[in-house]
């Protein structure tokens, strides 16, 4: 299993790396965002900072998250299914879209904060959500990416069930984030993180339960 963990995250590397533009792309769509977002309000702070940092690393994560079975054309997914675990395949593709993920809100936050006011307070409540929050959207994405790579207008898919499944995972976080503008205890935060972890274990659970029926489909 281990051995084609590590196989299939590189497979998925060579293969952002031998189509650098659509990393390219979703980078620039990072980069635009921030500043058409900067150009049009300014220096921002408090709650519409928190608000238009996740618009800029939702919509970041979409782009970058939802292709990662769209780019595999069906000669290669039945290669790939007589040699590879099932739960194999889907736990690189979860480990190597959060890390992507990860890499697009590390961006922003570092735009964010350079270019604007950094309004968070508690700055380690807020990485940990954000990190929490990387693996759920990596994860709800990716599993809509896999259903959506089952129909025949796939694009149109992904965009009609990915933003309706994200949004039990987004009102943890935010609320997460909102409290963070300013200092406050764990005892505040634990229920909120208790449901945003809880998400996060249905979404990594129910991909990896599901997917073998998807797989073999």
């Amino acid at each position: 299993m281990f051995t084609q963990l590590k196989a299939l995250i590189y497979k998925d590397l060579l293969l952002d790396f031998r189509q650098l533009f659509g990393l390219g792309g979703v980078f620039l769509y990072v980069f635009s965002s921030f500043f058409i977002v900067y150009l049009s309000f300014g220096d921002i702070g408090g709650t519409a900072w928190i608000t238009l940092f996740w618009i800029v690393v939702l919509f970041g994560s979409v782009n970058a998250v939802l292709k990662s079975f769209a780019q595999e054309n069906d000669s290669r997914s039945i290669y790939y299914f007589q040699i590879s675990d099932p739960v194999a395949v889907m736990l690189s593709k979860l480990f190597y879209n959060s890390v992507l993920v990860m890499t697009i809100s590390a961006l922003s936050l570092l735009l964010f904060s350079l270019l604007t006011q950094y309004p968070v307070a508690e700055n380690g409540y807020f990485i940990l959500a954000l990190l929490l929050g990387c693996i759920g959207i990596a994860g709800n994405f990716t599993f809509v990416s896999a259903i959506a790579n089952h129909t025949r207008n796939k694009n149109t898919m992904m965009m009609i069930l990915s933003l309706p499944v994200i949004i039990p995972l987004l009102l943890p976080l935010i609320k997460i984030s909102v409290k963070c503008l300013s200092p406050v205890e764990w005892s505040m935060l634990q229920s909120d993180f208790t449901l945003l972890l809880a998400v996060d274990l249905l979404i990594v659970g129910v991909s990896l339960v599901l997917f073998p029926f998807l797989w073999r489909g």
